[in-house]
């Protein structure tokens, strides 16, 4: 029987305690792949390791991690494969991986159905006035606070991967308009009534009562959203950014919301993070969570065996699932 390819487990474990089990770390993939050495990185570098561990490093043919850790390269000469659990690759030195002739896999669409879920989430609390409400507990005050109806809602979502194809899925039932904008309209989009480019964004934006963006980091991307942009937004228009907080020009979005042109927004992400304590983000209108609409428990199981099937595709020598065009 040939020699099955080495992994290390490279993404860090630190999580707070109630959620350690939900990660698992390595025992999930050595569960699955009983006969796979393994090289357990988590938390560590190079310098952490045994004699024994670091003598095995130039076995690695395969890297499982979060960020990209700086020795990678150096640490494992023979490496052919990086599966990044993150959605995005934009962290990740593609020159180099091509340079070196080293295939990558990332997590696009592990996290789809949690993330969608946030999104509907956060507009129903906007459009249900569901803060008020529940301030006005606190406060033992009896004031009708009546909310607007998400039927019939006209709902763009900007970019129209694995995420906001699940918002679209989601919506389904609740009978809303949806356009999808995405960098190249010449086909359309399942789920959605119109399909058009960047180019044409800020045209469909007037009758956008919600706006979603679920875009990755890239030239195309950056800046996207920028005061024309916002400008362009219906009046009292909710905007919900579940992608990159690059794609947004933060004081734009700021200075919207405390116009009252924008009624709202929804920030998982920033385009600094962690959000520094005094960013004036936080003061804003805008509604931020630390890049967590994700659930962790099914986004690792389904991390897991997408890791898990790919490995057995890598040993076979096939087309890798979510591989990257590099």
């Amino acid at each position: 029987m040939a020699k099955l390819p080495t992994i290390a487990v490279c993404y860090l474990a630190g999580v707070d305690s109630t959620q350690i089990e939900q990660r698992r770390g390595p025992s999930r993939i050595t569960d699955a792949l009983p006969d796979h050495p393994m090289l357990d990185m988590r938390d560590r570098t190079p310098a952490d390791l045994g004699d024994g561990e670091r003598a095995r490093m130039a076995d690695v043919e395969i890297a499982f991690i979060l960020d990209m850790p700086n020795y990678i390269f150096e640490a494992f000469p023979n490496l052919k494969w990086i599966h990044s659990l993150m959605t995005g690759h934009d962290h990740i030195p593609l020159d180099e991986l091509r340079k070196r002739g080293i295939r990558l896999t990332n997590g696009a669409g592990t996290a789809a159905t949690e993330i969608a879920e946030f999104v509907i989430a956060r507009i129903l609390e906007h459009w249900k006035r569901l803060p008020q409400i529940a301030a006005q507990q606190v406060e033992h005050r009896w004031y009708p606070a009546f909310g607007r109806a998400l039927s019939e809602a006209n709902i763009v979502l900007v970019g129209y991967g694995p995420i906001n194809q699940e918002v679209a899925r989601l919506l389904a039932p609740f009978n809303v308009n949806l356009t999808a904008v995405r960098r190249s309209a010449s086909s359309a989009s399942a789920g959605v009534a119109r399909t058009v480019s960047f180019a044409e964004m800020n045209s469909v934006l007037g009758q956008a009562d919600a706006v979603v963006a679920a875009l990755p980091s890239n030239a195309d991307t950056t800046g996207l959203f920028d005061a024309a942009s916002f400008a362009a937004m219906k009046p009292g228009c909710f905007f919900v950014n579940v992608g990159r907080g690059t794609a947004v020009v933060e004081a734009d979005l700021m200075a919207s919301l405390s116009s009252g042109h924008l009624g709202g927004a929804a920030l998982d992400v920033t385009s600094e993070e962690p959000l520094p304590a005094d960013n004036p983000l936080w003061g804003s209108a805008a509604r931020i969570s630390p890049h967590s609409s994700a659930t962790l428990a099914n986004t690792m199981r389904r991390v897991h065996d997408l890791f898990i099937r790919n490995v057995g595709l890598y040993s076979a020598g096939a087309r890798l699932d979510n591989e990257v065009e590099i």
